[in-house]
């Protein structure tokens, strides 16, 4: 195992920015960037033995901190859309930074597209570290956010470790793109899926609901068979998946969180979270967007597994989000790797 560690350019404003990759034996390794603590590149090798770069992505320092779609980026401090852009916490109102009427994903620039300061912290490990101010994004309190990637010959593993100096929210996860053909092989439309969930919420509303024609993940579904099916609640968010679930173990342990497939590949993803909730998406919205050696990306060139926990939108689930001085947020979200 080791880490290489070279330079990925500089930021716009003139600050250098290092990749760092990561290699787990001989059959799968991972770059990550400071920008986002993204996960630029990561490689598996088929069924056939041969490497294939499995998540979306860039080239350039400068994409990154645009990065319109959240190619690899962590999310935060808060994942999804805040409608109104407004937090709505503990009797108090706070604005928060939006474009165009919407707050996303923790803002303008929030978790995804400012620098992380990374540090090599063993010969498989990668922590990334931001803090980020009071009033930043519009939100509460001082931040101090760190996330670690650990790269073993199974998968990767990313934990998230936040905390604050007064009470605020976060509700972290990551934004990668998977297409287990290889990010430059088109539709992920082949791919079979599954999710053991209970439940789902609306996208705006927040509101939770039983699952509906088209978000039943508990048998497998092959997405492209799926997709053409139509049905309503896959058509109103862009011809996908784009829903958040309730997960069927509702404990703090490492438990599923989803599963993809290719065929053609042989690849095997498992995702397995400490959090209660995945937001699942299947790159929907993604529409001639420039990438990685000169690839354009297109209408479900990947899926997503966006771990999180129960949206702290106007209280309604106890708090859970809820950070403060002496209450950290800990999460730990992993994606394995197999050949079938």
């Amino acid at each position: 195992m080791s880490v290489e560690i070279k330079s990925f350019g500089s930021t716009l404003s003139g600050r250098e920015v290092r990749q760092f990759i990561i290699s787990a034996g001989d059959n799968i390794k991972v770059s990550l960037i400071e920008i986002g603590a993204s996960i630029q590149s990561l490689w598996v090798r088929d069924r056939q033995g041969q490497f294939r770069d499995l998540v979306l992505g860039y080239d350039t320092a400068a994409e990154y901190e645009d990065n319109p779609t959240f190619f690899g980026a962590a999310l935060g401090r808060l994942i999804s859309r805040m409608p109104d852009c407004t937090l709505h916490f503990e009797g108090r109102d706070y604005p928060l930074d939006n474009v165009d009427g919407m707050h996303m994903h923790g803002g303008i620039k929030g978790f995804s597209r400012v620098k992380w300061d990374g540090t090599v912290t063993g010969d498989n490990q990668v922590r990334f570290t931001y803090i980020s101010p009071d009033g930043e994004e519009g939100y509460p309190g001082w931040v101090t956010a760190r996330i670690t990637y650990t790269l073993e010959s199974a998968g990767l593993t990313i934990d998230y470790h936040m905390s604050a100096d007064r009470r605020t929210v976060i509700n972290p996860s990551n934004h990668s793109y998977f297409n287990l053909n290889g990010h430059d092989s088109g539709s992920i439309r082949s791919h079979v899926i599954s999710c053991p969930v209970t439940g789902s919420f609306n996208q705006l509303t927040e509101e939770q609901g039983p699952l509906i024609e088209g978000t039943d993940l508990n048998s497998p579904q092959i997405l492209g068979e799926l997709f053409d099916r139509h049905y309503p609640s896959l058509e109103e968010m862009g011809g996908g998946i784009d829903h958040k679930f309730i997960l069927a173990e509702p404990s703090e342990k490492l438990k599923a969180a989803g599963t993809l497939y290719s065929p053609d590949s042989g690849i095997e993803l498992q995702c397995t979270t400490t959090m209660p909730c995945v937001m699942i998406y299947t790159g929907n919205m993604v529409d001639r967007v420039p990438g990685k050696g000169g690839c354009v990306y297109n209408k479900h060139a990947g899926a997503c597994f966006e771990t999180m926990l129960f949206s702290s939108l106007h209280d309604m689930y106890g708090s859970v989000a809820v950070i403060e001085p002496g209450k950290d947020h800990k999460s730990r979200t992993r994606f394995a790797f197999t050949l079938r």
